[in-house]
């Protein structure tokens, strides 16, 4: 399938002005990056090591993958009630009762994604966690999730309040076609305007469940686009046609070439990049600015570099992971709208049959590699967050 692309031209002009002038300072910023972790399986499995190495890692904030599939395999009797029986909190409230008692109240995000089977609104059989949900079910699990976590609500058998969760990011990598589908209908990109529209539920929802203003974050958009799916430039232009409406833009920069580290995307268009990492990550921001008229705080909810491991292709070496850990936190405090950023997995993924992941500061077997130490010295030239 050829790839399809989004018109883009009445852009252009606007982004290369806004690629002169979107960074204003960028060396000279007084830095105020938080740094934390999207590592949902060794938070879950290992809580005790995960927080420990949390704190010596100087973890500002911490993302949380609330996955519907798994939280509702079957579908609730009365989705909105947060303690339907249907519902599996369990690892969720564990996350967030430990994230507040070291000190991370109201700093965790929720990434709220992944379709139940019960819930999809496409007959489609295959990767159903991946299509776009029923609006009506998207609404009562949001629902659900905010009330359960508004910090007013006392679970059955508890005797006080689960902490608040103010910060809701919607969908995960909601460009590509691995994650959020359908992608293109009859040749029109419809993404962009489906992912506004489980945005917007996200945002009534929240704000009817909770006492407090919530964050809203928007984007969480992969790399690159692809045969079937948007690049990040098309799906924000997307995005802006459709009117969305959030506080906070997010984005996952992965490298395309691994072993390149800081380097990579140095060949990109800096007025209509297909893919974004790191390296060309300020392209990025004066893109983003220009295809929404404003400057937006950006998060980086995700992004890690793999390394050497049987069946890992495009590997970087140990060594060249440590030295893309030291140079992307000292970029990325320069960049004055990048407010967080994420890595992906503080401990390796075990060893499995298919896709696994070696991007964690540490092996599967614990052993710490070369970027762990490169990251606390990192993160140890930041603001010093409050966790313990």
């Amino acid at each position: 399938m050829t790839r399809r692309r989004l018109p883009i031209r009445s852009l252009l002009a606007g982004i290369a002005v806004a690629c002169t002038l979107a960074v204003p300072g960028m060396a000279s910023a007084k830095s105020t990056l938080q740094v934390g972790f999207l590592d949902n399986a060794y938070a879950s499995i290992d809580p005790v090591g995960y927080w420990a190495d949390a704190a010596k890692l100087n973890a500002g904030f911490a993302r949380w993958d609330v996955q519907w599939s798994e939280v509702a395999v079957t579908k609730p009797r009365n989705a909105r009630n947060p303690a339907d029986p249907a519902y599996f909190w369990a690892l969720t409230d564990q996350f967030v009762l430990r994230a507040a008692a070291h000190g991370l109240q109201d700093r965790v995000m929720f990434t709220l994604w992944k379709t139940p089977t019960w819930a999809s609104s496409t007959g489609a059989t295959k990767a159903r966690a991946t299509q776009m949900p029923k609006l009506k079910d998207w609404r009562a699990f949001v629902y659900a999730v905010a009330k359960r976590y508004s910090g007013t609500y006392t679970p059955p058998g508890a005797t006080s309040p689960l902490p608040r969760v103010k910060a809701y990011e919607t969908w995960n990598e909601p460009n590509a076609y691995f994650a959020f589908r359908p992608q293109w209908q009859n040749g029109v990109a419809v993404s962009p305007r489906n992912y506004v529209q489980l945005l917007k539920a996200v945002r009534y929802e929240v704000g009817r469940a909770v006492p407090f203003k919530p964050t809203f974050v928007a984007g969480a958009m992969y790399k690159q686009g692809g045969r079937s799916s948007l690049t990040p430039v098309q799906f924000m232009q997307g995005l802006a046609r459709a009117n969305a409406k959030f506080d906070v833009l997010s984005m996952h920069p992965y490298n395309r070439v691994p072993a390149l580290g800081i380097r990579d995307g140095a060949n990109e268009s800096r007025t209509n990049p297909y893919s974004i990492s790191i390296g060309n990550f300020e392209s990025f921001i004066s893109a983003a600015n220009a295809i929404f008229g404003r400057k937006y705080p950006i998060w980086i909810t995700e992004y890690g570099l793999q390394t050497p491991a049987p069946g890992v292709v495009r590997a970087a070496t140990a060594k060249q992971q440590a030295t893309f850990v030291r140079q992307s936190i000292a970029k990325l405090k320069r960049l004055p709208q990048v407010e967080r950023a994420a890595w992906f997995l503080i401990k390796d993924d075990p060893p499995r049959n298919g896709n696994w992941y070696t991007t964690g500061l540490r092996k599967s077997s614990g052993a710490k590699k070369p970027s762990f130490n490169a990251w606390q010295q990192a993160a140890a030239k930041l603001k010093r967050s409050p966790i313990k």
